[in-house]
C-alpha cells in the first residue's frame, strides 16, 4: 500500500490509476523489450549503482574527516623555561655517553679500544651495510607519511613528508617521552595549506600504525627469545630487565588494544571506561570525571576515523603496514650490523646472531620506554651497554658500538633538525629582506 498524492490511502486504484494501467499494459503488449534495451537499461542501473557506490565512499570519507573538523591547531606554545628541557637533555647525553663506555670497563673489566686502531679493524664492507640500513630506515619512514599523504589528500607530497617526518623525530627525540613531535607535526602540515583534520589524520594514522607495527615485532621477538637475557653474569640486573621489558611492551599496547576494543565492541567499552574513570575518580587519581572521560572518547574517537580512511584505500593501507614492519626490523637489526663493522662480533656471526641482537635490542628499547628522558638518554645507553654484553665477543669494541648505534637512531635526528631550524631561520630573513627592498622599490 502507497501514499498516493491524491491522498488515498485505502490501496484501491482509482480510475485513473486504471487508465493509466491500461495504457502502460498496451504499451508493454506493443512494443515488446528488445534484448538491445535491456542490455542499454542493465548498463544504465550498473552505472547508476557504480555512481552511488561511488558517492557513498566519498560521503564516508568526508564524514571521517569531518570527525577531525573540530581539532583546532595551534602553535606550540614557547615555556618560559624552555632552556632547562636544553639543558637536561644535554645531561641526558653526557650520561649517557659515559654509561657506554664506563659500564663496560666496570662490568666488563675491559679497555676501550683506542679510534685509530679501531678505524683501522673495521669492516668497510660492512659500514657501507649499515649506511644503507640506515638510509633504509630513514626511506622506510618517509614512504609511511607519503603514502599517508597520498591516502588523505589524493595527491603524492614527498617534499612535505619528508619535513614531516624530520620534524617529528626532532621533536620526540628533545621532549620527554617523545610527547612534542606530533603536535609540531600537525601545526606544520597546518602551516602547510592542509585542514585541521587532515593534519590530524595523517599524524594520527602514522602513529597507531607505526605503534601497532612496532608491538607486533617486539612480541614476536621476544616471545620467541625469552632466554636471549641468560648470558648476562648478574641476576638482578637480568631480572630487572626483562620484568621492564614487559611492563614496557604491555604500556606501549595498551592505546593500539583499546582503539581495537572499541571499534569491535564500542558500547561494552564505553561501559567499561566510564566505569573505570569513575573508580579513579572515587579513588582521588581522576580529578574531573566529565573532562577526562571526553578527553578519552575523542581519542579513540579520533582513531577510528582514522580507520574509516584508511579502510576506504586498502592498497595505501597494506603499503603502510608493510613500510611499518621493515622499517622497524631495519631499526632493531642496525646494532648487529654496527658490531659487525667493528668486528665485536666473529666472522661466524650470522642470521642467528641477528635475530638474537635484534631481540636483545627489544627487550633494552621496551625496558626503558617509561624513563621521562628526551629519547630515553642515559637509561638506553646504560641497559644497551649491559644487554649486548651477552653477545659481543670483543668487549673492547662494545662502548663505540653503542655509541653508533645511538648516533643512528637518536642523535642524527637531533643534528638534522638543528639543521633545519637554522635553515629556515636564514631563509626567513633572506625572504624578509628581499620583501623588504622590494617595497622601497615600489615606493
Amino acid at each position: 500500500m502507497q501514499l498516493k498524492d491524491n491522498g488515498n490511502l485505502t490501496g484501491e486504484k482509482t480510475d485513473g490509476e486504471e487508465i493509466s494501467a491500461g495504457i502502460t499494459e498496451a504499451e508493454k503488449t506493443e512494443t515488446p523489450q528488445t534484448e538491445e534495451s535491456a542490455e542499454v537499461n542493465t548498463q544504465a542501473s550498473e552505472t547508476q549503482t557504480s555512481d552511488t557506490e561511488n558517492a557513498d565512499t566519498q560521503t564516508s570519507e568526508e564524514d571521517a574527516f569531518k570527525d577531525f573538523g573540530s581539532a583546532t591547531v595551534e602553535p606550540p606554545k614557547k615555556k618560559k623555561y624552555g632552556w632547562i628541557g636544553t639543558v637536561l637533555l644535554l645531561v641526558a647525553i653526557g650520561l649517557g655517553i659515559w654509561a657506554m663506555f664506563g659500564i663496560t670497563h666496570e662490568v666488563a673489566d675491559a679497555e676501550t679500544t683506542p679510534i685509530w686502531t679501531l678505524v683501522r679493524q673495521s669492516s668497510w664492507v660492512f659500514a657501507l651495510i649499515c649506511l644503507a640500513v640506515l638510509l633504509g630506515i630513514l626511506a622506510f619512514d618517509w614512504l609511511k607519511y607519503s603514502v599517508i599523504m597520498k591516502a588523505t589528500t589524493g595527491k603524492f607530497s614527498p617534499r612535505t613528508s619528508l619535513k614531516v617526518q624530520l620534524l617529528g623525530k626532532f621533536y620526540d627525540n628533545v621532549t620527554p617521552f617523545a610527547v612534542g613531535g606530533q603536535p609540531m607535526q600537525i601545526y606544520y602540515l597546518h602551516k602547510k595549506g592542509y585542514s585541521g583534520g587532515v593534519s590530524s589524520a595523517v599524524v594520527l594514522i602514522k602513529y597507531f600504525c607505526n605503534m601497532t607495527c612496532m608491538c607486533l615485532v617486539s612480541l614476536l621477538l621476544m616471545a620467541c627469545n625469552t632466554r636471549v637475557l641468560g648470558a648476562i653474569e648478574t641476576d638482578w640486573v637480568r631480572v630487572l630487565i626483562h620484568v621492564a621489558a614487559w611492563v614496557g611492551l604491555a604500556v606501549n599496547m595498551f592505546l593500539p588494544l583499546m582503539v581495537l576494543f572499541f571499534v569491535i565492541f564500542p558500547k561494552f567499552a564505553h561501559k567499561l571506561a566510564s566505569f573505570v574513570i569513575g573508580a579513579g575518580a572515587k579513588l582521588k587519581i581522576v580529578k574531573d570525571k566529565e573532562k577526562t572521560m571526553a578527553k578519552a572518547l575523542k581519542t579513540v574517537n579520533d582513531f577510528r576515523a582514522a580507520f574509516k580512511i584508511m579502510a576506504k584505500k586498502p592498497a595505501e593501507f597494506v603499503a603502510l603496514i608493510l613500510f611499518c614492519l621493515i622499517e622497524e626490523c631495519l631499526r632493531f637489526a642496525l646494532p648487529f650490523f654496527v658490531m659487525k663493522m667493528f668486528n665485536g662480533l666473529g666472522s661466524e656471526a650470522g642470521f642467528s646472531t641477528m635475530i638474537t641482537v635484534m631481540a636483545l635490542n627489544v627487550f633494552v628499547t621496551q625496558s626503558v620506554c617509561i624513563i621521562p628522558t628526551p629519547g630515553n638518554s642515559g637509561a638506553i645507553e646504560s641497559i644497551g651497554t649491559i644487554a649486548f654484553t651477552a653477545v659481543i665477543t670483543n668487549l673492547g669494541v662494545l662502548g663505540w658500538s653503542v655509541l653508533v648505534w645511538r648516533f643512528f637512531v637518536f642523535y642524527i635526528y637531533i643534528i638534522i633538525g638543528i639543521g633545519i631550524t637554522v635553515f629556515e631561520f636564514i631563509r626567513k630573513l633572506v625572504r624578509g629582506k628581499r620583501q623588504k627592498s622590494q617595497t622601497s622599490a615600489g615606493e
